[in-house]
């Protein structure tokens, strides 16, 4: 049971940082067409894996989770996918997103990554400590992008992230991966390249 609890709070805490992403859709039906296209699909992920629809509760994480839309830049759409490998993990997903000014939005969400050294707080009513933001080395993609490895403890049991963000054009995309050990860089780059190749 607390197991099934810990990884409801580790779903949460791995959708926090593109909370500006999210906040406008909180799922692919909800989403338009366009966006909802370019989504990876369940057949796309390896053999055992499901798609994740459980919803994660509250998260506080400070600067991790302080993503807003700039002002004077409006979110015109979004589109959200999220899968899970048997018992949990690891754990994927996709954030899209259009603005007025995407340019600007992408910027200033890598800006606040890149600022948040430190973050602790709640996810899904579990306490998160010792949270680490630290970008690194990754492919470029699309007119800009960007990939931190985040790693956080959520009632002592220790979490892993590798987040990346592409932004082309007027969209703006985050993938994320997440387990409870260090992701596997190779599959991670594999998911990226076919959550990418459907960017238009």
């Amino acid at each position: 049971m607390k197991r099934s609890f810990l990884v409801i709070a580790f779903t949460a805490a791995l959708v926090a940082p593109t909370g500006f992403l999210g906040t406008f859709a909180t799922s692919a039906s909800a989403s338009p067409p366009k966006l909802k296209a370019m989504l990876l699909s369940i057949g796309q992920m390896p053999t055992g894996w499901s798609l994740d629809n459980s919803s994660g509760g509250k998260v506080a994480l400070g600067c991790y989770t302080d993503n807003a839309v700039p002002k004077g830049v409006k979110q015109t759409a979004a589109a959200t996918a999220n899968f899970q490998g048997k018992g949990g993990f690891p754990a994927v997903g996709e954030r899209f997103a259009t603005f007025t000014n995407a340019t600007t939005s992408y910027n200033e969400t890598v800006a606040n990554l890149v600022d948040c050294k430190h973050f602790s707080g709640t996810s899904g009513g579990e306490k998160v400590t010792g949270g680490t933001v630290e970008q690194m080395s990754f492919p470029h993609y699309g007119n800009a992008s960007d990939a931190f490895v985040v790693i956080f403890t959520i009632s002592g049991m220790r979490f892993y992230q590798d987040l990346l963000y592409v932004r082309k054009g007027s969209i703006v995309m985050a993938f994320f991966e997440g387990n409870l050990r260090s992701v596997n860089v190779s599959q991670f780059q594999g998911f990226v390249k076919e959550a990418v190749a459907k960017l238009p």
